[in-house]
């Protein structure tokens, strides 16, 4: 009598009545072209974890005629338009289920291998959270940036006021505080944060990272004064309460008004010049190189 698949192989289905190991959160504006290659690089990096995303549109349209069905997939209910990725990411983070969360926007996506979401949750789960690493591409595929560097064991707030670049923190769903209602830098704000909250100090996942695929239009391209009032309202804050981020507050303080200084810089090297595609992180990536040469 022939073997029964299935019963060598748990199906799809009974894996999803497990609660979800993980949540990513997803906002999606505008994005139905780009949406379903995000999605469905999280479920190939997803071998060995039990994962679900919830989708949180923010344009008033449902994504579910975009993605094939599949019991992993959770859908916020569809209402506010352009209230922003905070309240959009505020709406996902209300559903979530798993004992640990993450983001990725409905126009980026995941590379690495097949286990790299279980391997950034054994990272977690041993050390509090695990970041996963950042690799900005040109629209040709190119690597313009890796952030940390490859090879980088763990990271910690001292180093993080060189990346440059959002970084994305896994961590415990139990700790996770509301997306702020910045314009650009919610993420930022957010990560800082569940990394002060693991003590200043996070592994870093090798197997898996965050792919941010420039393209025109999308908000990091947004003009340098959107950034920079953003960064003046969080620093503001830590102002106003020395122990927002507890003992790390000073160091975020310094990583927020150093990123901020590179936000202008590179925007002072742009005037008179093309605004090429990227232009940030190509004048952040010629600013290194110029650091690790001299």
């Amino acid at each position: 009598m022939p073997a029964n698949k299935d019963a060598e192989t748990p199906s799809r289905n009974l894996m999803q009545r497990v609660a979800p190991e993980i949540s990513i959160l997803m906002a999606a504006h505008g994005l139905r072209a780009e949406i379903a290659a995000a999605v469905a690089s999280i479920f190939v990096h997803a071998e060995g974890a039990a994962v679900e995303v919830i989708i949180a549109s923010d344009d008033g349209t449902d994504y579910r005629d975009c993605l094939p069905p599949d019991p992993r997939l959770v859908f916020a209910a569809i209402g506010p338009i352009a209230s922003g990725a905070p309240a959009a990411r505020n709406r996902a983070l209300a559903l979530a289920r798993g004992h640990f969360i993450t983001m990725l926007d409905a126009d980026d996506a995941y590379e690495g291998e097949a286990h790299g979401l279980a391997e950034a949750l054994a990272l977690a789960r041993a050390e509090g959270a695990a970041v996963i690493p950042s690799v900005i591409r040109t629209p040709d595929g190119a690597e313009l940036r890796r952030v940390p560097p490859a090879g980088t064991q763990s990271l910690g707030l001292r180093a993080w006021r060189e990346v440059f670049a959002s970084l994305h923190v896994l961590r415990p769903r139990a700790k996770a505080a509301p997306f702020h209602p910045f314009r650009l830098i919610d993420d930022v704000w957010s990560d800082l944060r569940a990394l002060a909250e693991a003590g200043g100090r996070a592994p870093v996942c090798s197997a898996l990272a965050y792919r941010y695929q420039l393209r025109p239009g999308q908000l990091t391209e947004t003009r340098a004064a959107s950034f920079d009032a953003d960064y003046a309202e969080a620093l503001a804050m830590l102002r106003d309460d020395p122990e927002a981020f507890g003992a790390a507050t000073a160091e975020v303080a310094r990583i927020l008004w150093r990123w901020r200084a590179m936000n202008r810089w590179a925007e002072r090297a742009t005037k008179g010049n093309t605004r090429q595609l990227g232009h940030y992180h190509r004048h952040v990536a010629a600013y290194m190189a110029g650091r690790s040469s001299a």
